[in-house]
C-alpha cells in the first residue's frame, strides 16, 4: 500500500492510540453531561464533542471494513464485531442536531441513546490482553449456562413455596402475593441481599409468631441451598472456565514432560540392553 497523505491519515485514524484517545474522551464527555449543571454551563458544547465522536467511530469502520477488503473480513475479528454494535446502535443519534429537543420526545430515540453508554465501554479495549480475557468470559458463559438454569429452577421452586406459606398474609402479599413476587422476594434472599429484612419488618408489622418463625427458617434453608451452594458453585464453574487456558498450558507442558521422561527411560533400557 503506497504511503499517500490519505493511506497516511487513514492509518493515524484507526491506530489504537488514536482510537483509546477518542475513547477516553467520549467517555469523559459522557460522564460530565450527565451531571445537569455542567451540562447547563457548557450551553451543548459536550453534546457536539459526542457527536463528534459518533462521527469519528463510523469513519473508523468505514477505514476498517475498506482495508480488510469486505465486511465478513472486518466482522471475521472479535471486537470489530462490539465496535460495529456499538457504531449501528449509536447512528440514530446523528439525526439529533436536526430534530434538536425533539429527540428527547421520541420513546424509541431515546432508548437508542443507550448507544452513547455502549461507546463508553469501549474503555475496554484499553485493558492489557483485552481479547483473552473476552473469550475467557464467553467461555465461562457457556459453561455456566447449566449452572444458571438450576439456580433459576431453585428460586423458582423456592417462590411457588414462598407464596403458598406466605401468600395469605395481608401484611405479605406485597413480597408474597404472586408467584412474580415470591420469586423477586426470593431472588433476593439467594443473593443474599438483606435476607432478613422482611421477616424483621413483618414482624414490626404484628405477624403471627409462628408466622414469622417459620418465614425464617425457611428463608435461612433457601440461603444455604440457593445462596451459599448455589451460588458458590457457580462461582467455581466461572472461575475454573475463566482460567482454563492457563489450566490446558499447564496439563500441555505436564503430558510433555511425561512424553520426555518416557523417551529418556526407553533410551536408557536400551543402552543398558546394548
Amino acid at each position: 500500500m503506497s504511503s499517500t497523505p490519505e493511506n497516511r491519515l487513514a492509518s493515524f485514524w484507526i491506530k489504537e492510540a488514536t482510537v483509546v484517545t477518542v475513547i477516553v474522551i467520549n467517555a469523559v464527555v459522557l460522564f460530565l453531561d450527565a451531571f445537569p449543571s455542567i451540562n447547563a454551563r457548557t450551553s451543548g458544547i459536550l453534546h457536539w464533542v459526542d457527536y463528534g465522536c459518533l462521527i469519528f467511530f463510523i469513519i473508523e469502520a468505514a477505514i476498517k471494513i475498506r482495508r480488510a477488503g469486505s465486511f465478513q473480513g472486518y466482522w471475521q475479528i472479535g471486537l470489530n464485531k462490539l465496535d460495529f454494535i456499538i457504531v449501528v446502535a449509536s447512528l440514530p443519534l446523528l439525526a439529533s442536531p436536526f430534530v434538536g429537543e425533539n429527540l428527547e420526545d421520541v420513546a424509541i430515540l431515546l432508548l437508542l441513546r443507550l448507544g452513547r453508554l455502549l461507546r463508553f465501554s469501549r474503555l475496554m479495549r484499553s485493558v492489557p490482553h483485552a481479547t483473552e480475557i473476552w473469550h475467557g468470559v464467553v467461555r465461562a458463559l457457556r459453561a455456566s449456562v447449566a449452572v444458571l438454569l438450576v439456580l433459576f429452577v431453585l428460586t423458582l421452586i423456592l417462590a411457588m413455596g414462598a407464596n403458598l406459606l406466605f401468600g395469605d398474609i395481608p401484611e405479605a402479599a406485597e413480597y408474597f402475593g404472586d408467584p412474580l413476587k415470591a420469586f423477586y422476594s426470593l431472588f433476593k434472599v439467594v443473593t443474599i441481599e438483606g435476607w432478613y429484612e422482611i421477616p424483621d419488618r413483618l414482624a414490626r408489622l404484628g405477624v403471627a409468631e409462628a408466622k414469622i418463625l417459620q418465614m425464617r427458617l425457611y428463608f435461612i434453608g433457601s440461603v444455604l441451598i440457593g445462596g451459599l451452594l448455589g451460588l458458590s458453585m457457580a462461582n467455581a464453574v466461572f472461575v475454573d472456565e475463566m482460567t482454563a487456558d492457563n489450566t490446558n498450558e499447564v496439563e500441555r507442558m505436564v503430558m510433555e514432560l511425561r512424553r520426555e521422561l518416557q523417551e529418556f527411560r526407553e533410551e536408557m533400557r536400551q543402552g543398558k540392553r546394548g
